[in-house]
């Protein structure tokens, strides 16, 4: 049966509909939800910001990227709240989808429950998304996806 749900979210509009799933489910059997928000900084991205006298600072995007992520909880976690759905949160850096999987494996989650970026068969096959990645490397544990 499912007793620990890892609910991987980015705040979107899809990921808040996996919530109120994820908070359907655990409510159903009596399960435990983990609340994961993945903070990935591309190499790209964390060179970008300029400071006064043009330095740049990957400490200042680290901290911007921290509090979208406290952002994200923020939206998220009212949902289970209202379920009365026990929770926990957790932010994690590195790649996405791998960190989901890690995650999953690491807590010993049941199911995973993420949203999807609604893209279509071929867009998914040339530019793969998340929960792609996710639903492919995942192999002993149900992953529902939410459209």
């Amino acid at each position: 049966m499912i007793h620990h749900i890892l609910l991987a979210t980015d705040g979107s509009d899809t990921a808040l509909k996996a919530t109120r799933w994820a908070a359907e489910l655990a409510k159903t059997y009596g399960a435990n939800v983990t609340v994961l928000h993945v903070v990935h900084i591309p190499v790209a991205l964390a060179g970008s910001t300029v400071l006064p006298g043009g330095a740049t600072d990957v400490a200042v995007v680290t901290r911007l990227m921290e509090q979208a992520a406290e952002g994200v909880l923020t939206v998220t976690t009212p949902l289970l709240e209202d379920a009365g759905v026990p929770y926990e949160t957790c932010i994690e850096y590195g790649h996405t989808a791998e960190t989901i999987v890690r995650v999953a494996n690491q807590s010993g989650a049941d199911l995973i429950v993420m949203g999807s970026r609604g893209l279509t068969d071929a867009s998914a096959l040339l530019l793969g998304s998340v929960s792609h990645k996710v639903l492919h490397a995942i192999h002993d544990k149900p992953v529902l996806i939410v459209r």
